[in-house]
């Protein structure tokens, strides 16, 4: 049996150390806290810059210093915070021991330390040395790698820092490339470049979502929308009002699968400023669902000389000339001067009518 001296002398260093860290854990809070702060004061800072102007570059440097102390000590007040409440347990165990105590379990390892932030400057400094010695193709890969690897906050500095001290178009391909990751971490970078003011970077990226393959569209709009952008996802569908027949069909498919209506009525709605020809061609590719709402659009928004000349694009195809005629018919007053113009140019005004079988005439 252990002495009591000795069975005393644990729990009363155990104490001492548990106020160590409490006070080590205090005085980082403190300046974590501090430190946050100041990050917020320089975005202000940042934010603040006049017109058109990009951010200064020596605040854009201070703010990547100061987050990189904020995460720093921020992971080492976990760390601490772990060791003091593993501390505390031992504690607790050596106050309820009445006897000799079990042996103790090993203690857990330590946490991994803190990933090392990426040193933006060293890279602004790698990729300026590389262009300047013509190695272009180096320059360009480092630059693909940063858009891959970084955090959204980090990449947005890196591209703030290369517009100030970088090759001449640099940062633009930074922001480029950005948005051939995953939609959620594209989406992200261009709230930190706006939120850094760097407008022009912001709008190459922006361009560089109408690339996407129609398929990736759905949920770059829905996380447009999840990021509050609204705006900007209206902008891509009106975008893509105006791509080719095939592409556009691609799309209002895509958006219908993900249960998008309204997208598809947007985008059609896009494309009804078309030319008659090109719109015949998109009702002959549409699914026959979305060719009926196209349709039935255009007669909602087509003057009637326009719409005699798609009626009589479509008159050698029944099936979408019915469905045409079908939604001049449903309004006819509105569309007199419309159906009066289909008969003047011979066209069927009536909707077709189909022979019922010898067997059904009973």
């Amino acid at each position: 049996m252990r002495s009591t001296e000795e069975s005393a002398g644990q729990p009363l260093e155990g104490e001492q150390q548990a106020a160590e860290l409490r006070a080590e854990l205090d005085e980082l809070l403190r300046a974590s806290r501090y430190a946050s702060q100041r990050e917020r004061r320089l975005n202000e800072a940042i934010r603040a810059t006049p017109g058109r102007h990009r951010p200064d570059g020596g605040l854009l440097r201070q703010l990547a210093q100061v987050r990189t102390l904020r995460e720093g000590l921020g992971a080492r007040c976990l760390q601490l915070s772990d060791q003091l409440e593993e501390l505390e347990l031992r504690l607790r165990q050596w106050q309820h021991s009445q006897e000799e105590p079990e042996p103790q379990p090993r203690p857990a390892p330590p946490p991994p330390p803190p990933p090392t932030r990426p040193d933006l400057g060293g890279i602004t400094e790698r990729i300026t040395t590389l262009h300047r010695a013509g190695a272009s193709t180096e320059a360009e890969e480092l630059l693909n790698q940063a858009a891959a690897r970084l955090a959204p906050a980090d990449a947005a500095l890196l591209v703030g820092m290369l517009s100030q001290r970088g090759p001449t178009g640099a940062s633009l391909h930074l922001a480029r490339t950005a948005a051939q990751g995953a939609p959620d971490h594209a989406v992200a970078v261009l709230a930190e470049l706006r939120e850094l003011g760097l407008a022009e970077e912001a709008a190459e990226l922006f361009h560089a979502f109408w690339a996407y393959p129609a398929a990736a569209v759905p949920d770059l709009l829905a996380v447009l929308e999840r990021a509050g952008q609204h705006a900007d996802a209206a902008t891509l569908l009106w975008e893509w009002g105006s791509a080719p027949t095939s592409e556009l069909t691609s799309l209002a498919a895509c958006l219908q699968q993900h249960g998008r209506p309204a997208d598809v009525r947007t985008l059609l709605r896009q494309a009804a400023g078309r030319p008659t020809a090109d719109l015949a061609a998109l009702a002959a590719e549409l699914p026959p669902a979305l060719a009926t709402l196209l349709l039935n659009e255009l007669a909602a928004l087509r003057p009637p000389v326009e719409l005699v000349r798609l009626a009589a694009a479509l008159d050698g195809t029944p099936d979408l000339y019915g469905r045409l005629l079908a939604a001049l018919l449903a309004d006819g007053t509105r569309h007199r001067t419309t159906l009066a113009a289909l008969r003047t140019a011979g066209l069927p005004t009536a909707p077709p009518t189909t022979p019922r079988s010898r067997w059904g005439r009973r």
